[in-house]
């Protein structure tokens, strides 16, 4: 039994708690920056920069090895600055960045490197030369020369690596937006009598609803809250995270999320108009983040997605079907939440691969708010993602997938594919299956999907009824058999996340053994 005088206040503490961890220990990090100058005989002055460490020793030592470094490669060589910045200027915050330099530079995995001298051609020379040395090691140093004045493209950009810190700091924010969206269900919950008369999802109130209990279905508010908290306590402790760009995605997923709501609450908007608002949301993410895929790794396609208009088409209307999917495949307690967290955890792990922060701090953060939900959802169904959850939780692993590929061109398209490559078959299927088949409009709803048909396997007859005891075991059998389809893809996702030949004929073999599924299930079901 659940203390209700209790449980709030234990969260609310917690939350504290949570809050002055974060700031004692992460508000202070990132600020020491590892900083040398060197001169060279010939006059260039050359200048290495790297990511800011979480200790002024850490910094220092860092420093001291490009010093030897210096020293070993240039015995004649001057160390005119060894210092370790607390702060960054404007232009030094440029050198991480993708903007042009007025001087020639070198990326590499983590660090930057300028070269000023008074002849132009000696510092195009010697940057040249750092990549031609650094392709010849064996070490897999690499580093990118780029000219003077010129873009520095993102498909050449070597992200610092991710530090044990910014891991530390992910796994927080996973832990605040868990007991954010924990005790946010847990109040939907509780004060259920003051608003289930328009939140409820009835029982037996249309072919999909296989629960025993009216309960509300408004768990998106909670998953959204837990994001918004999350993103506070970014801006409040992290100066060098780009909270911005979080913060984007959540205005960015503020229409796929408000047509969910007001669908919740009214039962009245259409499949159509969900589509659009979700597909809105895509637009706006594609202008505020840049999230507008440039290739999908098939010949051809990849041709035409270089015209920026057709990009930005393809983008929206990808996005906005795996924001229709994630809704379609949420049909029982825990399916899509954990098949999405799953999904998220192999993200977060390529995102550490690839170095990018705020990837990586995206999905932990929507794990956590996913689990806080799972608390109250499985098993006991006590709570629903609703539409409004389910067009968030579609959107955010859209966005992280788009941006996967946008940002690194190493992460194959097909990596996110094969992760949501369940729900993307699901819906491309039951629209064919619906139009070709049983002659339907494919956005009106049935109880002929594949997690439907294996329920009523589980339950041992056509139209299951019973206690609700035993339709809530039969309930809960079925989110499982799905985390491990979604098990069975991660793990080909995460070995072969460059190898698109890989990935392609994973997702073909699962779309092929989906289709055997679920016509064997239908034939059993009709012989019955």
């Amino acid at each position: 039994m659940i203390n209700h005088r209790a449980f709030p206040l234990l969260v609310t503490l917690s939350v504290i708690a949570l809050i002055v961890v974060m700031v004692l220990l992460l508000g202070k990090q990132l600020h020491h920056y590892p900083y040398v100058v060197a001169e060279t005989p010939e006059g260039m002055t050359v200048t290495f920069l790297k990511p800011g460490r979480t200790t002024f020793a850490e910094c220092n030592n860092i420093a001291s090895n490009i010093v030897d470094i210096f020293k070993h490669a240039c015995p004649s060589c001057a160390i005119k600055r060894n210092e370790c910045l607390h702060e960054l200027n404007t232009e030094q915050q440029a050198l991480f960045s993708t903007e042009p330099l007025g001087v020639p530079s070198s990326r590499l995995r983590g660090g930057v490197v300028t070269y000023v001298s008074p002849r132009p051609d000696l510092d195009a020379t010697a940057c040249q030369e750092s990549e031609r040395q650094a392709a010849n090691n064996t070490n897999d140093s690499r580093v990118t020369c780029f000219p003077a004045h010129l873009p520095r493209p993102l498909v050449n950009q070597q992200l610092p690596p991710i530090e044990a810190s910014q891991v530390n700091f992910g796994l927080l924010m996973l832990a605040m937006s868990g007991i954010v969206s924990c005790l946010g269900c847990y109040l939907l919950i509780r004060y259920r009598h003051l608003h289930l008369h328009l939140s409820q999802d009835p029982v037996g109130s249309g072919p999909q609803k296989f629960h025993a209990v009216a309960a509300p279905r408004i768990g998106g508010i909670a998953l959204l809250v837990g994001l918004l908290i999350a993103n506070l306590v970014l801006f409040v402790t992290q100066k060098q995270f780009p909270v911005e760009n979080f913060g984007f995605m959540l205005l960015a997923v503020l229409p796929a999320f408000s047509g969910g709501l007001v669908e919740d609450i009214t039962k009245d908007v259409g499949v159509s108009s969900r589509l659009i608002l979700t597909m809105l949301a895509a637009a706006l993410g594609a202008w505020m983040l840049g999230a507008m895929l440039p290739r999908v790794d098939i010949p051809g396609l990849d041709t035409w997605l270089r015209w920026s208009p057709l990009a930005f088409a393809f983008t929206v209307f990808a996005v906005g079907g795996v924001g229709n999917a994630i809704n379609i495949i949420d049909g029982y307690n825990g399916l899509a939440s954990g098949y999405a967290a799953l999904a998220l955890a192999a993200m977060a792990w390529v995102s550490a691969q690839v170095g990018d922060v705020f990837l990586l701090t995206s999905a932990l953060t929507m794990i956590g708010a996913l689990l806080g939900f799972l608390v109250w959802n499985y098993p006991r169904g006590l709570i629903f993602l609703g539409d409004s959850g389910a067009y968030l939780l579609g959107f955010w692993l859209a966005e992280i997938s788009v941006l996967l590929v946008v940002r690194h061109p190493e992460v194959s398209a097909w990596f996110p594919v094969l992760l949501l490559v369940y729900p993307i078959f699901e819906t491309l299927f039951s629209i064919a299956r619906r139009k070709l088949w049983q002659g339907t409009s494919p956005g009106v709803p049935d109880d002929m999907h594949l997690h439907q048909l294996i329920y009523r396997r589980l339950a041992g007859r056509k139209t299951p009824s019973g206690d609700a005891a035993t339709v809530t075991a039969n309930n809960n059998a079925v989110a499982p058999r799905f985390w491990a389809v979604a098990v069975l893809c991660l793990v080909p996702a995460l070995l072969f996340w460059r190898e698109t030949p890989w990935l392609v004929a994973w997702s073909l073999g699962t779309c092929v053994v989906y289709v055997a599924a679920y016509l064997w299930l239908r034939r059993v079901e009709v012989s019955e």
